[in-house]
């Protein structure tokens, strides 16, 4: 699952995906993907059958977090390449 170390962690994956994705809307109804994680990212992160990790995956190596699997990129909008 995504985890966020710390905001600063959590505020530049929401800029490099949230921000560009048709779920996104900071007036609300907000994206439950990222509303999830906010709320129960610290208590599901040790739990391998956590939900959660379907949505914002890890890397293989577990170094990273990968594109949450509900993005979809707004119009005239592209995801930031690694």
């Amino acid at each position: 699952m995504g985890y966020f170390s710390n905001g600063t962690e959590g505020m530049c994956y929401e800029e490099d995906y949230c921000s560009r994705c048709i779920h996104n809307n900071k007036d609300g109804p907000y994206c439950p993907v990222w509303t999830l994680h906010m709320l129960h990212n610290y208590d599901e992160c040790n739990k391998p059958d956590s939900f959660l990790h379907m949505l914002i995956p890890r890397s293989n190596d577990g170094l990273v977090n990968e594109q949450c699997r509900m993005f979809v990129p707004a119009h005239g909008k592209k995801v930031k390449q690694p």
